[in-house]
């Protein structure tokens, strides 16, 4: 019975996880395109405002952007189809891990390597790193051995 129950509550905690991750992902993709991430002022009132999307450093949130977006087609693509998203040497999860990865790093490594941070700075490090921990809780929170067992499979 416990088995059972713990079952069913393993696949909400996933369906939970898996909205948080279109939900983070969303925003996110939204934070680094429209909000301001750099503010600068200068002198007689002259201010500067950027996005996430431009520099410095604006390729990494170029790719933080596209590895968005793509994992986010890819939840959908799985979701919606009943035939889900074709057969590749590596297990869907372990990209799809790697890829939430990938975003965190960009845009952590963006976020330490520059100043004069806006408010979207901050809101993008936190929306990366909650799209990142869905994208594992979705996963079914797979430690480091799991993830060298897929390697060898």
């Amino acid at each position: 019975m416990d088995l059972v129950r713990g079952a069913g509550l393993h696949r909400v905690r996933k369906e939970y996880a898996l909205r948080l991750v279109v939900i983070s992902g969303i925003l996110l993709l939204a934070t680094l395109f429209f909000a301001p991430w750099y503010d600068r002022g200068f002198v007689l009132d002259y201010e500067v405002t950027r996005t996430a999307l431009e520099p410095p450093q604006g390729w990494l949130t170029v790719l933080a952007w596209l590895t968005t977006l793509a994992l986010l087609i890819e939840v959908v693509v799985t979701r919606i189809t009943t035939t889900g998203l074709p057969d590749v040497a590596v297990p869907w999860v372990r990209i799809q891990l790697v890829q939430a990865a990938v975003v965190f790093v960009c845009v952590l490594v963006k976020v330490a390597v520059t100043r004069y941070y806006a408010w979207g700075a901050w809101v993008g490090l936190l929306l990366a790193g909650t799209f990142a921990y869905a994208v594992w809780a979705a996963a079914g929170e797979p430690r480091f051995a799991d993830i060298r067992q897929w390697r060898r499979s």
